[in-house]
């Protein structure tokens, strides 16, 4: 028994009650921009709250509709840190904000150890700079 079904089944209703959300803080966001309109009083800090609230309800619909498309190719995973479902290839949660791919540890390139030339104590000899960076333009050739 494939729960692949139910998890697919589960994806659209939640898309389908998401889209039905949004639908509905969009009218509601309108009707009270308005009615704020008409009576010539604005009340920003009740307007950011519900456009708020439409942001976050229209990106988990945005990542849920990504789910649905991607349901050929299975879904990505789970984040990390609040469990929200993410699509294969997302980079950072529409939720938290939390980077989903690990990061690799930097190194460095083209760093050598070289050592003091003879005669001078460790440490003492000035570093010579490096060539100075080259575009790849630079690097083309011409048949000559």
């Amino acid at each position: 028994m494939s729960t692949t079904p139910d998890i697919h089944a589960e994806l659209r209703r939640r898309r389908d009650e998401l889209a039905e959300k949004v639908a509905t803080l969009h009218w509601d966001l309108g009707g009270l921009t308005y009615e704020m309109a008409i009576r010539d009083h604005f009340r920003l800090d009740v307007l950011v709250r519900k456009a708020a609230e439409l942001q976050d309800a229209d990106a988990e619909l945005g990542e849920v509709e990504r789910l649905v498309a991607e349901v050929d190719q299975g879904v990505g995973g789970q984040c990390r840190a609040c469990g929200a479902p993410h699509s294969r290839g997302a980079a950072y949660c529409w939720r938290c904000g939390q980077p989903l791919m690990l990061q690799a540890q930097s190194t460095l390139v083209g760093a050598a150890v070289v050592p003091a030339p003879a005669g001078l104590p460790a440490g003492s000899a000035a570093a010579s700079p490096p060539p100075p960076a080259r575009a790849l333009s630079d690097q083309t050739t011409t048949p000559g």
